[in-house]
C-alpha cells in the first residue's frame, strides 16, 4: 500500500501538510519531508489508526511548515531512509490579490465525489489538464468527498457489525485518497497544492446524524447512529481534518472563512454548529473590512428541508441567527457551497443602503452516485429577493473553479468557471457563468 503526501492548509508564508503510510513500516528515525530546498525531520508526532479487525492500519501526522515566502512553488516529497517514496507541491498564497494583468488567485470548488463510480480517474484526469492559467492556487472541498453510505445495496445485510463498518469506511477512504491512474486520478488532485475541506453528510450517512433512509438498519436506533457517528468522525479527522472554530485567513482585501456544519450537528430541529464557533463566524462577519467568503457544507439559499434530508433552514434558530450575522456584514459576501448535485449561481442584496451583495455559489457533484440525479431549483426567496442565473451544470459531473483579482485596494472581482468532468480530459471546455466578474465590495 502507498505513502502519501497531500497539502491541507497552505498561506502565505505557513504550510500544513498531511502525510502517511497506509499499512506500510515508517522508522520515524529515517522520515523526512522535503520542501522545496529545505528538509523537516519527521521523528516525533507520527499518530497510529488500526481498524478493529486488525487487517489495516495507518500512520500519519500533519507537518506544519513556517518560514515560507509568499506567492512561491515548493515541491514536497517524503523520504524514508533516503528513498522518496511520496510526492506532492504547494504554491503559498500571496499577501494581496493580483491585480488586473497579472495571474488571477484561482479557488477550485467541488463537492460530493463518489469515488466507486469515478473507475478511470476523471476527476483527477480534468484537473490535471487544466491550463496552467487556470489551475487553482487552493481547493474548497466543501463536503461528501467520500461516501460512506453507498451503494445502499452494500448495507442490506442488517448482521453487519461494527467492525465491517469500519473496514468499509476505512477502505472506502483509503481507495479514493490513493487513486491514482496514468492520466489522473483523485489522489493526483489532493497532493497538488492547499485542500480546505469541511464535511457534509455522506463522510457519516445520508441526513447524519439523523436516521438515514437509505441505510435503515444501521441508523435505526440511537445507538447505531452514535456507534457510526463516532467511527466515521474519527476517520474524518484522520483523513482530512479536525474541526474547531471556523478556518479564517486573508488575501487583502478578501476574508476567507470555511465552517464546519456537520462535525458537531445535532439532530434536525437544534444546532448545526457548536455554540462557539458559531458565534466566531458571527464575529468574522460583523468585523469584516472588506468582501469576505464563507465556505459552508449545505446551501444558505434553501426551503426546509424533511427526514429525508435536513438542511441549514430545518436548523431554524441559528439559521435565523446566520441571516441576522450576514446583515451585520458592512461588505459583499460569497458563500461557497455544494451537497445538492446540480450547479447554482444567485445572488441577493446584503445591505441595499450600501450596495452590497449576498451571492452564492453552488458546485456539486464531482462524480454523481447512482440514482443521485435530481433537477435543477433555481434558489427559493428566503433572503429577500433572490435571483439565479440560467442553470449551466445540466446534470453534468463538474467543479467550478473562481478566479479573483482586485481592481483597487479594497475590492475584489471574481470571475467563476464551469468545467465538466470529461473520461478524456476536458479540452479547454471552460464556461464562464454569468455576466461576470463580479465586482465584491
Amino acid at each position: 500500500m502507498p505513502f502519501l503526501v497531500i497539502p491541507n492548509e497552505v498561506y502565505a508564508n505557513d504550510a500544513t501538510i498531511w502525510v502517511a503510510g497506509i499499512n506500510e513500516s515508517i522508522d520515524p528515525a529515517t522520515a523526512i519531508l522535503e520542501y522545496g530546498s529545505n528538509q523537516k525531520a519527521l521523528n516525533t508526532g507520527w499518530r497510529d489508526f488500526e481498524t478493529a479487525d486488525g487487517k489495516n492500519r495507518i500512520r500519519y501526522q500533519r507537518v506544519t511548515l513556517s518560514s515560507l515566502l509568499p506567492r512561491q512553488p515548493y515541491s514536497l516529497g517524503l523520504r524514508l531512509g533516503g528513498d522518496l517514496k511520496a510526492d506532492g507541491s504547494i504554491t503559498t498564497l500571496p499577501y494581496r490579490l493580483p491585480v488586473a494583468g497579472e495571474r488571477a488567485l484561482t479557488v477550485l470548488l467541488g463537492s460530493c465525489y463518489f469515488g466507486r463510480g469515478d473507475r478511470a480517474g476523471a476527476v483527477g484526469q480534468t484537473y490535471t489538464q487544466l491550463p496552467h492559467d487556470a489551475r487553482p492556487d487552493m481547493k474548497f472541498l466543501c463536503g461528501d468527498q467520500v461516501y460512506l453510505d453507498s451503494p445502499f445495496q452494500d448495507f442490506l445485510n442488517p448482521f453487519h457489525d461494527k467492525s465491517w463498518l469500519q473496514a468499509r469506511s476505512f477502505k472506502t477512504y483509503v481507495d479514493s485518497w490513493t487513486q491514482s491512474t496514468p492520466a489522473g486520478g483523485f489522489a493526483r488532485m489532493l497532493k497538488h497544492n492547499a485542500n480546505f475541506f469541511s464535511s457534509d453528510d455522506h463522510e457519516y450517512w445520508n441526513n447524519a446524524p439523523d436516521v438515514g433512509l437509505n441505510v435503515p438498519f444501521y441508523t435505526a436506533t440511537p445507538g447505531r447512529r452514535k456507534d457510526w457517528w463516532e467511527m466515521a468522525r474519527e476517520l474524518y479527522q484522520v483523513f482530512q481534518t479536525t474541526p474547531g472554530l471556523s478556518v479564517k485567513f486573508k488575501v487583502e482585501p478578501i476574508s476567507f472563512c470555511i465552517a464546519e456544519t456537520r462535525f458537531n450537528r445535532g439532530s434536525g430541529g437544534g444546532d448545526f454548529m457548536l455554540p462557539a464557533a458559531f458565534d466566531d463566524l458571527g464575529n468574522w462577519a460583523a468585523n469584516l473590512d472588506g468582501p469576505g467568503v464563507l465556505v459552508v457544507g449545505q446551501p444558505f439559499f434553501e426551503n426546509t428541508g424533511s427526514i429525508k434530508d435536513y438542511g441549514l433552514p430545518d436548523f431554524k434558530k441559528q439559521y435565523e441567527r446566520l441571516k441576522e450575522y450576514l446583515r451585520q456584514s458592512k461588505h459583499t459576501i460569497v458563500i461557497l457551497t455544494g451537497d445538492v448535485h446540480y450547479g447554482r449561481f444567485a445572488v441577493a442584496n446584503l445591505r441595499p443602503e450600501l450596495g452590497t451583495k449576498l451571492y452564492e455559489v453552488i458546485s456539486s457533484p464531482m462524480q454523481l452516485l447512482p440514482l443521485g440525479g435530481v433537477d435543477y431549483q433555481a434558489a427559493p426567496q428566503v433572503f429577500g429577493s433572490v435571483s439565479s442565473q440560467p442553470e449551466f451544470s445540466l446534470k453534468r459531473n463538474h467543479f467550478l473553479t473562481l478566479e479573483f483579482t482586485a481592481p483597487s485596494a479594497q475590492r475584489a472581482s471574481m470571475l467563476v468557471r464551469f468545467w465538466p468532468i470529461t473520461k478524456n480530459g476536458i479540452s479547454g471546455q471552460s464556461q464562464i457563468i454569468g455576466n461576470g466578474p463580479f465586482e465584491l465590495i
